[in-house]
């Protein structure tokens, strides 16, 4: 129900519209929903496609954004996650919920899923909205994707398993992030950048490092085979034709997990028969993924730890500015954003 209290947001006005910060109502949560102050939210690659292409079926006027990081302002039924005041961050539902306004990130107060609430301690906002996505750790250890060995809450790897993963666009928010969780899970990463987030990659912990743009990748990566696990954090044509010539001649069955279905590679890139792409599609509420949530997002699980002890990373955290450079942060993702997460502060007066 809403109430009078003051909301602003950056919204989408249609399907491919400009976006206008403007009012918006202010909702308290129901059962199983948490309120939070937003202190910083996140723009990434899909709200860019959505704002620019209109790829997905929503309700307009609509808010993007994902994640969200603030503080506790209030609490549905049956919550007990979290209390009031706390510092967390948090996914959203503006795709999952078709459009709903009040569950996008870009405005002051937004409404979440009280599962997806995770506490930060006292981690920075923007690092937060930087390191706290869900969705690395389910394309690698979902058990209808990657399906790997899951790491211990620590920052020390663990013991080394023999097993490669190529993981294709490491600089990416995405890409930075799983190759952090497959070191410490002790798998050997193999990933590709441009040569100046080099450093990035090896920070991170990349075992092999490889120019995307170089001829001689995929030569080079042959070199490596065999290779457990394909993860394509890109998922455009520019990222599945190199990995396609890498997988010329294997015989073996592979299973790509990329982030795009193929209508939005920019290009049909065709695979051998024996190598599937498989678009990552993770229900927090589906039943084979409950022990994997609890694992993931349950009250002191592995990103509640790792937040609030600071040992997952990730690229770096670019605030842009307020609600108002929401249409800036939409237009530099969809030129391509590397090594940074593109985070907005809504209370900055603009």
């Amino acid at each position: 129900m809403a109430s009078s209290r003051d909301n602003l947001a950056a919204w989408i006005v249609e399907a491919k519209g400009r976006i206008e910060v403007r009012p918006s109502e202010f909702f308290m949560p129901e059962k199983g929903e948490v309120l939070i102050r937003v202190q910083a939210s996140g723009l990434q690659p899909a709200d860019a496609k959505v704002a620019k292409l209109g790829i997905m079926n929503l309700k307009y006027p609509t808010i993007l954004g994902s994640p969200v990081a603030g503080f506790v302002e209030a609490v549905g039924e049956d919550v007990d996650k979290v209390k009031v005041g706390e510092r967390v961050v948090s996914g959203t539902m503006i795709f999952t919920s078709g459009g709903v306004a009040k569950f996008g990130a870009s405005q002051r107060f937004v409404i979440v899923d009280a599962r997806e609430v995770v506490p930060i301690g006292n981690t920075a906002f923007p690092t937060a909205i930087a390191t706290a996505s869900q969705t690395p750790l389910a394309a690698l250890y979902a058990p209808g994707a990657l399906n790997m060995s899951r790491p211990n809450p620590s920052p020390n790897p663990a013991p080394a398993n023999g097993k490669k993963i190529l993981i294709w666009g490491g600089s990416s928010a995405m890409g930075a992030l799983s190759i952090c969780y497959a070191k410490l899970a002790g798998y050997t990463v193999i990933s590709t950048s441009s040569p100046h987030n080099f450093p990035l990659l090896k920070d991170l912990g990349a075992d092999y490092i490889f120019d995307r743009s170089d001829n001689s990748t995929v030569s080079k990566i042959k070199e490596l085979f065999p290779i457990d696990y394909w993860f394509d954090t890109i998922s455009l044509s520019s990222s599945l034709t190199p990995i396609r010539d890498i997988l010329d001649g294997v015989k073996e069955q592979v299973e790509i997990i990329t982030l795009l279905p193929p209508s939005m590679s920019g290009g049909e890139v065709v695979f051998p028969e024996n190598v599937k792409t498989k678009m990552l599609l993770f229900r927090n509420k589906a039943e084979e993924n409950q022990d994997l949530v609890q694992w993931m997002l349950g009250k002191g699980g592995y990103l509640e730890q790792g937040l609030t002890e600071g040992w997952i990373k990730g690229v770096p955290a670019e605030t842009i500015g307020g609600l108002g450079a929401v249409a800036e942060g939409i237009e530099r993702l969809h030129k391509g954003v590397s090594a940074r997460k593109i985070v907005i502060e809504p209370w900055i007066e603009q």
